[in-house]
């Protein structure tokens, strides 16, 4: 072989190698992304399982005699919601808890109904009946919602 073979060739070689390279890192990127992807679904999903407890627990709270003579247990239920807020925060869940007055927005909200207020502008909500959830921007469960008409 010529020296001219012999550099088309190492150049051939260059070019396939570098073109091999480009291609892995591009899989490593994909594989960050998919496994990413995967993490968030599992952790939706796992959060979607809790949800009734973790509803039934606020429940609770909302709904503890306002006096008794041992409100420690109401204590310790509204600590373990704490924790259990923290600990979705810690995992990129949050919540979405519309205020009165605000904009009915139906990408994070869904309206059970509407209500007559004079004192609400059209199409703002007159309260939440649910506390809606997110992870990021993604919304795994909507805020419900009364919307005024």
């Amino acid at each position: 072989m010529k020296e001219k073979e012999f550099k088309k060739q190492i150049s051939e070689f260059q070019t396939g190698w570098q073109r091999c390279q480009a291609d892995f890192d591009n899989f490593k990127k994909r594989t960050e992304i998919e496994k990413a992807s995967w993490t968030n679904q599992a952790r939706i999903e796992v959060f979607n399982d809790l949800l009734p407890i973790l509803e039934n627990l606020d429940l609770a709270v909302i709904h503890a005699p306002k006096e008794s003579k041992d409100a420690q247990w109401i204590e310790g239920i509204v600590h373990i919601t704490r924790q259990i807020d923290a600990k979705l925060t810690e995992l990129g869940i949050s919540k979405i808890q519309p205020q009165m007055s605000e904009v009915f927005d139906h990408n994070s909200h869904e309206a059970l109904s509407t209500e007559k207020n004079p004192k609400i502008k059209t199409g703002h909500i007159v309260r939440t009946q649910r506390t809606g959830y997110k992870m990021g921007d993604t919304v795994i469960l909507p805020a419900k919602v009364v919307v005024a008409s």
